[in-house]
């Protein structure tokens, strides 16, 4: 938890200022015992200005209370200030951090258990430091005085502390033994309930369609149940930690009246002086003795609510000091104007595999896509399509090869730079929350109406978005979940568009598309993207069959290479996915109908 007090930053004043507040509200609450010593001394004494003189000690003690309420206050507010502002340093690095993740981070943590460390971990933390910055001050400086001024007063009374004292040590810490475990546990079993969770909200649709509801229900009661129980175990050792704590604090209240009382009727006599103690040092010493054992037991909290502090803040740091795959390390500021080229990209003898995985995804890739051409590429599935064009905008880096953006390898450009020069649209459309116009500018934030419009006609969106009362104005709900497949997909082709980048990809980006509206699109495209090239990973051959240049891939490797009609003689896989979608009647009709399209005709 330390290294997170590193985010305090600019609020170190308000958290010294409180310490100070802290301590000065510990020693004052110790001179209300003091003063209460005195005014029982005034009592017995039995002098005639004693209810004067009691008068005046009381006042100054509700002088002092009232100090002590105000320092309570003040640095309550002080801290609950300070940590507040931690957690949300603590959260922007968190987001910032995440947000340069390769997908390898994302893959390797889980987008739940981000979560759950963004929210659950950091609250966690923060409450743990708000107590520990009251207690871990107050605490000792209430031991330290409390101890001292039981010494001076009655050394012979406070050797019942030495009894008792061990004991609650020894209590703290075998509690904390058999707590420190089950908190991670806790943590973890959160993750699982979100887990569940999540796959059930976004997975709605398909739960209903199968009937599955009953199962999701006995999913999440186990996750949830999961919770409940180890919960109940850390509260149940929580539960006795009090009262053995609390009876030995009572213990040792009884001793010190027992044996100062005995030592008052003079029945015991042990210290080297052999001095009788009098009642108002047994009530001083007995009210610091509630005094040391209540900085114990806040102690004691303390140290249980710690560990789980310590579990939530090693799973923060976890995400803090990850060592990110994919970095601006051999960059160079300047590549971007030493470029020679507009949109080439070219794969030299590229390998990659997963950073979980031991064997390769890809084996030695070697293509070059060409400005104003179209790249496509096919393949069954799991064949290494996806992972081909995640390697270019450098999702992922390559394990063996390079990969080459207009001449410069893509690691010498600034991560920022290189994606600047590239309009992605993934496999599965995702649309932000806001409004259609919102998204558009997502792609480009100057982008004018003019160029925005112009974008969803060349993606076939302006139909359905001139449906709309607002039009561009028309809110989109979170994930575009109020469009259809097809809909969505259309407005994130406008969203790359927009951006009018050197390089298009589009990832299986037209499988919701109609036939006629896949062709009226790669023909607007055509005209449209003018000497940017564009790659096409594509499950359906007839978005592809007026590809420059067609890639098959089989098993990570690269086994034809070349246009439509040479493929459908040299390369019996590529042959082996148009049979399996197309006769050969369909074949040839598909060809003139989309020759035709795209000459201009419909």
């Amino acid at each position: 938890m330390l290294k997170l007090f590193k985010y305090f930053k600019n609020t170190w004043w308000e958290v010294l200022i409180a310490l100070a507040m802290v301590a000065g509200q510990a020693y004052c609450q110790l001179l209300l015992t003091d003063k209460m010593g005195e005014i029982t001394q005034i009592v017995q004494s039995g002098a005639p200005d004693a209810v004067n003189r009691i008068w005046f000690e009381g006042g100054i003690m509700i002088a002092i209370s009232i100090g002590v309420l105000s320092l309570a206050v003040c640095s309550g507010l002080l801290i609950g200030h300070a940590t507040s502002r931690q957690a949300k340093n603590i959260r922007s690095s968190i987001y910032e951090k995440v947000s340069e993740f390769s997908l390898a981070e994302y893959d390797n943590f889980g987008t739940s258990t981000l979560l759950t460390r963004l929210t659950s971990d950091v609250q966690t933390v923060k409450d743990t430091t708000t107590m520990a910055l009251r207690t871990l001050v107050m605490s000792p400086v209430t031991l330290i005085v409390a101890v001292i001024m039981t010494l001076t007063t009655d050394a012979f009374l406070a050797v019942v502390l030495a009894i008792s004292i061990p004991l609650i040590i020894l209590t703290v810490i075998l509690l904390c033994i058999i707590a420190i475990p089950k908190f991670k546990k806790i943590q973890e079993s959160i993750d699982k309930v979100t887990i569940v969770m999540r796959e059930q909200l976004t997975g709605v649709r398909v739960v209903r369609a199968f009937n599955q509801q009953d199962y999701e229900k006995e999913r999440f009661a186990k996750a949830n149940n999961q919770v409940k129980s180890i919960t109940i175990k850390v509260e149940r050792i929580m539960t006795v930690a009090q009262p053995i704590i609390t009876v030995i604090f009572n213990m040792t209240y009884i001793g010190i009246f027992f044996v100062g009382f005995a030592r008052l009727d003079g029945v015991l006599v042990l210290d080297p002086q052999g001095v009788l103690a009098d009642l108002s040092t047994i009530m001083v010493v007995a009210q610091y003795t509630m005094q040391i054992m209540m900085s114990f037991m806040m102690f004691a909290m303390i140290l249980i609510m710690i560990p789980r502090g310590q579990v939530s803040a090693r799973r923060i740091n976890a995400i803090l000091e990850t060592e990110n795959t994919v970095t601006d390390e051999l960059a160079d500021p300047e590549a971007i104007n030493k470029k020679k080229g507009f949109g080439e990209v070219e794969f030299k003898d590229v390998s990659f595999t997963f950073p979980d995985a031991t064997d390769p995804t890809l084996h030695h890739i070697s293509f070059k896509t060409k400005p104003g051409e179209m790249t496509a590429i096919i393949g069954s599935t799991g064949s290494g399509k996806s992972s081909i064009i995640n390697l270019i905008p450098r999702f992922y880096d390559v394990t063996e090869g390079e990969i080459t953006f207009d001449g410069i390898n893509v690691k010498n450009y600034l991560q920022k730079d290189l994606r600047n020069m590239i309009g992605f649209v993934p496999q599965q459309a995702l649309l932000f929350s806001g409004t259609i116009k919102d998204n558009m500018l997502f792609g480009n934030q100057n982008a004018s109406d003019e160029e925005i419009k112009e974008a969803l006609d060349v993606a076939q969106a302006t139909h359905f978005v001139s449906k709309k009362e607002e039009g561009m104005s028309a809110k989109v709900s979170q994930g575009g979940k109020n469009f259809s497949g097809g809909q969505k997909q259309r407005l994130a082709i406008a969203r790359a568009l927009v951006k009018k980048p050197e390089l298009y990809i589009f990832d299986d980006s037209f499988s919701a598309l109609d036939f006629k509206t896949d062709i009226k699109l790669r023909k607007a495209l055509k005209n449209y993207v003018g000497d940017a090239s564009m790659i096409v990973v594509a499950q359906r051959v007839s978005s592809i069959l007026d590809a420059d240049n067609i890639i098959v891939l089989h098993d990570g490797e690269i086994v034809g290479q070349g246009k439509h009609n040479e493929l459908l003689k040299t390369c019996p896989a590529y042959l082996d996915i148009v049979l399996s979608q197309l006769d050969p009647d369909e074949i040839e009709k598909t060809m003139k109908m989309g020759q035709a399209v795209l000459e201009g005709g419909e």
